[in-house]
């Protein structure tokens, strides 16, 4: 728990936030209202799919499919103008309900192609992929390699989030592996964005040894690092890669938040500085019930599902990974552990959004969860 303080008083931007929201029990306070056909769903987020083209076209922004038909206002602000012309990078600000099918029909819809800024990064600092690292390799969150051996404090740490320097892991096999997957839950229209794009997210993933860490940590501009305990309580490619998928959506969420200030989107300063560092203290049981707090953990969990499938991962192992993952000492029966509130909501999700996605292994984690409400 010292550890995890130090994290959150020295993390900057979102990354503090992330760590808050991984800090949930089983047992917080109150469950999220459940999504229904009678609940008004908005929100504002990148199109990472588009899905259907033509009269009644479907985008997928926000973990969601958005529908548009005849009865939904549209609006075309600085990019596209006309729905025709909406495709993936495109930004859309909605507000619609749910239908049968679990799609969002939306009522209305603002589409916006915003000119983003060049992110500033440390000249000094690659934030390209490495994948041989000498023997002794240390990466900081900022993503500097070191071989030196001198024991440095966390206040000497490089980046904005000055959290320390964590041992690469040295295996080869490893590596390849968390990098695979972590390449595959990256967004194709990502994947396929010139280097030179300011939308441009460079993603990389390392595994790292941190013993104390039970999620990916997403900090630096598309730096994922995932401690090898975490991937040693995962059963399969499907539930690692929903860790990876969080730590993608987490990179994704920074850049919507920098791009609602710019829009003047988020009201007041306070908001802002919600958005990008987290108050710093909160506990399961405040995230369970603050709306705020609750509204983005459940964005990144619905993003992290769309991102799975996408990657060919069965999003129906999500529940169960962050079942793995929520004991700090991991039990002798395993089976008995309960579902945390994250599973459950993206349990909720996967029930509305992925029925035919079930097979015979999903169907048992799904009736496991079930019983656990």
């Amino acid at each position: 728990m010292a550890r995890t303080r130090l994290l959150i008083r020295a993390s900057g931007l979102l990354y503090a936030l992330a760590l808050v929201l991984a800090a949930w029990n089983s047992t917080a306070a109150q469950a999220t209202a459940p999504e229904d056909a009678s609940r008004k769903i908005f929100g504002f987020a990148v199109i990472d799919r588009v899905i259907a083209t033509g009269a009644e076209p479907a985008f997928r922004a926000d973990g969601y499919t958005l529908r548009v038909n005849s009865g939904t206002s549209l609006r075309f602000t600085s990019g596209p103008a006309s729905i025709s012309e909406v495709g993936t990078n495109t930004w859309v600000r909605y507000e619609g309900k749910r239908n049968d099918s679990g799609e969002i029909v939306l009522s209305a819809a603002e589409f916006i192609k915003p000119k983003l800024h060049q992110p500033k990064r440390d000249p000094n600092v690659s934030v390209t992929q490495v994948t041989e690292f000498p023997h002794g390799s240390m990466i900081d969150v900022d993503g500097s390699f070191r071989t030196d051996s001198v024991k440095r404090r966390i206040e000497d740490a490089g980046g904005s989030c000055g959290t320390g320097w964590y041992p690469v892991a040295e295996n080869a096999e490893l590596q390849d592996r968390v990098r695979r997957i972590g390449v595959r839950v990256v967004p194709q229209y990502q994947r396929d964005l010139p280097d030179n794009d300011p939308a441009k997210v460079p993603f990389r993933f390392y595994a790292i040894q941190e013993g104390n860490i039970r999620l990916a940590l997403a900090c630096k501009d598309g730096l994922v690092l995932v401690p090898t305990p975490v991937v040693g309580r995962m059963h399969n490619d499907s539930e690692l890669a929903a860790v990876l998928a969080d730590a993608v959506a987490v990179n994704l969420q920074l850049q919507n938040a920098r791009l609602q200030v710019d829009l003047n989107l988020i009201r007041t300063a306070e908001a802002a500085a919600t958005v990008y560092a987290g108050p710093a203290g909160w506990t399961g049981a405040a995230i369970a019930t603050h709306p705020f707090l609750r509204k983005i953990e459940e964005q990144r969990g619905r993003m992290a599902l769309a991102l799975m499938a996408d990657g060919g991962f069965d999003p129906w192992q999500a529940p169960e990974a962050w079942r793995m993952l929520a004991p700090i000492d991991f039990p002798k029966h395993p089976s008995k552990l309960k579902y945390p509130e994250r599973s459950k909501y993206q349990l909720e999700i996967l029930q509305l959004q992925y029925k035919t996605a079930a097979d015979s292994a999903s169907t048992q984690t799904a009736n496991q969860a079930a019983s656990a409400r």
